[in-house]
């Protein structure tokens, strides 16, 4: 099968996000649960809207605030992404064998107010 190289010209476009992995936490002496700061990895790739004909076609399935992700690096599906000071989850992945680039789609997470 024949490959696609997209990465060269990926990497003249990406810019930087982050990858926040939760880090769990521990349990004190008297047992109250005590959270671990996550773990922030620096990658690189190309976050783009996604394309008003796309948010149509699929009848709402997507929004004005979720994003396209291209990069080089293998996410996993509910990963946090970190880009320009906004928190996306990874709903949808397409990782294809015949690309150097990976694709996945993300939505941004919103904080809910208590009510």
């Amino acid at each position: 099968m024949r490959n696609f190289r997209f990465a060269g010209t990926l990497r003249k476009y990406a810019e930087s996000y982050k990858l926040i992995r939760e880090a769990g936490g521990t349990r004190d002496d008297a047992g109250d649960w005590i959270a671990q700061e996550p773990e922030t990895i620096l990658l690189r790739g190309s976050v783009q809207p996604i394309n008003t004909r796309l948010l149509a076609v699929e009848g709402g399935n997507y929004t004005e605030s979720d994003r396209r992700l291209f990069t080089v690096y293998k996410h996993k599906s509910d990963e946090l992404i970190l880009h320009a000071g906004i928190k996306y989850r990874v709903v949808e992945l397409t990782e294809r064998n015949y690309s150097d680039v990976n694709q996945y789609v993300l939505r941004r997470v919103v904080a809910h107010a208590a009510g």
